[in-house]
């Protein structure tokens, strides 16, 4: 009897882990509307101090992220300022595959590096570039780069995934 037990029990976890492992790769959790967070953390800045954003396409997208269109992305928002000398860009993607998430996160660090390293041109400019963050929450990456309220833009971001 002893044994029959046994047997059972082992055939049951086994059973059980079998069931999970399938899992693990095709789990497709929904990710946040990345849109609506860009809108909302914009709306908090009021009409006065929201800066003219423009989005990023065409050549603009490639001279900003060289080769980001090669990943597919379920959803993105890629925005810059219209100004040169304002400190904002938003490049918030959801990947179709998560295992594309770090080169994304390379080319987003890639740009912040060319903007710190004289590319943004003014010295507060760069200066707020250097507080610019990449986040990667599973297949979401983003590049963040709010000016003066960078830590209101991250902590918000953050929120997304708590």
């Amino acid at each position: 009897m002893k044994k029959f037990i046994t047997i059972l029990l082992t055939l049951t976890l086994a059973l059980s882990l079998a069931a999970c492992g399938g899992r693990e790769g095709d789990f497709d959790e929904k990710a946040p509307d990345l849109n609506q967070y860009y809108e909302d953390f914009m709306a908090t800045l009021g009409a006065d101090n929201t800066p003219a954003m423009m989005d990023l396409e065409g050549e603009f997208l490639e001279a900003y992220y060289p080769g980001l269109g090669e990943y597919g992305a379920k959803q993105s928002v890629l925005k810059a300022a219209a100004i040169t000398s304002v400190p904002y860009e938003f490049a918030l993607v959801e990947l179709e595959k998560e295992s594309d998430a770090k080169a994304v996160a390379d080319l987003f660090q890639a740009r912040i590096d060319s903007q710190v390293q004289g590319g943004a041109f003014y010295p507060e400019t760069i200066e707020s570039w250097k507080k610019a963050q990449v986040l990667t929450k599973g297949r979401v990456v983003a590049l963040i780069s709010a000016g003066g309220e960078q830590e209101a833009a991250v902590s918000a971001f953050e929120k997304l995934f708590s």
